[in-house]
Formats: C-alpha cells, sequence, structure tokens
C-alpha cells in the first residue's frame, strides 16, 4: 500500500495548463455560471457546510450544477489525485474573469516556485503573502516544504501559512486551492486585512 508522504507532488506545466484550459472550456461554454457561487460552493464542500452548501445549490438549473461539478472535479483531480501543485483556479480566473483589468495579473506558478526553492524554507518557518492572490507563493512555498520533508512536514507547515488580499476572490482561490493540498490539516488562515480597514480613515491606520 502506498502512502501519501511517500508520493513526491510536483509542478508539471504542461498539466497545470491541460487542467485550466478544459476549466475554460467548460466556462466559455457555459451559459448563467456566476464565479463567487462557484467559490462559494468550492468552498462550502470542502469545509463540510452541508447547510450552507444546500442554500447555494438550491434553485440552480441542472445544467449549472454539472457545470460547477465538473469544474469542482477537475481541481480536484490536479491537486488530489494526482498530486500535482500549481494554480488552474487562478488560471480560470484570469482567463475568464480579470483579464488584466486594473492592471491585475498572477505571478506564473514557474516564477513562485522558483522564488520559493531561493527562500529555502523550512518547516517552522512562518509565510506570509501580503498580495496573496490565488496562493501561488504559499503553495510553492509549501510545495518546497513538501519535496525536501514529506507530506506530513508540509501540512503541519500548512499551519505557518497567511495570506492578505483585498480582492475576496483572491482570498477564496487561494485558500480553495491550499484546502486542495491536504487531506487532514485544514487550518490554513487567509485574513484579508486590507478590506478590514476599507471603512477606516488615514488616521485610523
Amino acid at each position: 500500500m502506498i502512502v501519501r508522504d511517500q508520493i513526491i507532488s510536483i509542478y508539471d506545466p504542461i498539466e497545470e495548463q491541460q487542467i485550466a484550459n478544459e476549466m475554460i472550456k467548460i466556462w466559455n461554454s457555459s451559459y448563467g455560471l456566476d464565479f463567487d457561487i462557484f467559490l462559494e460552493i468550492c468552498s462550502a464542500v470542502l469545509e463540510m457546510r452541508e447547510e450552507n452548501y444546500l442554500n447555494l445549490v438550491k434553485g440552480l438549473r441542472k445544467e449549472t450544477l454539472l457545470k460547477y461539478t465538473q469544474l469542482f472535479g477537475l481541481l480536484l483531480k490536479f491537486f488530489t489525485y494526482d498530486y500535482y501543485y500549481g494554480d488552474p483556479l487562478g488560471i480560470l480566473y484570469m482567463q475568464t474573469q480579470s483579464r488584466g483589468r486594473n492592471g491585475e495579473y498572477y505571478t506564473p506558478y514557474s516564477v513562485a516556485y522558483t522564488m520559493a526553492k531561493m527562500l529555502n524554507p523550512e518547516p517552522d518557518d512562518t509565510i506570509i503573502d501580503p498580495c496573496v492572490g490565488s496562493g501561488v507563493m504559499l503553495l510553492a512555498t509549501r510545495q518546497v516544504i513538501h519535496e525536501k520533508y514529506g507530506w506530513v512536514e508540509s501540512s503541519r507547515f500548512g499551519r505557518n501559512l497567511y495570506g492578505v488580499d483585498i480582492n475576496n476572490n483572491a482570498v477564496r482561490m487561494a485558500k480553495i486551492q491550499l484546502y486542495l493540498t491536504d487531506y487532514v490539516y485544514m487550518s490554513i488562515l487567509l485574513i484579508d486585512t486590507l478590506q478590514k480597514f476599507n471603512g477606516g480613515t488615514k488616521n485610523d491606520m
């Protein structure tokens, strides 16, 4: 029997792009999909919030729910069945939602992975990303820990990861992708600190 700690998770840019392309194809060929609702459904499933999930899917067209399920299934396949690290959700967001509006461009996972290897993190380190986006820097740092110390240490390391972003979708995407790299420890914290201060004034900072 192969246990997960014996499996080396990898970054495969071809596989990442293929999964992202499949998701983009589903999204662009569908009518009435809502990115906010999709992220909320994913979060409710991963956090086992059954009542929230039922409220979210109540009244949805059967075809719409099927598309959300297919999209979530592709994320599961990438992260938990094939044990890859990457950013398919961020690619989907950039290609179908953001499209670079307001200067919003996410760091490619390959760049984040290179930076994480240069950082050379240890399992007890705390990593904070002040512009978390879809979570690539946190994911890449965790991958480096996984490769050096195994899955158990990388899961524990997940407790030391913090992300901050003013965009609610970014916070949710990062949290979803970090959850999907883990089966046991679900204590990843992503804090939207900037939004917390949006109602204040300069004197309050």
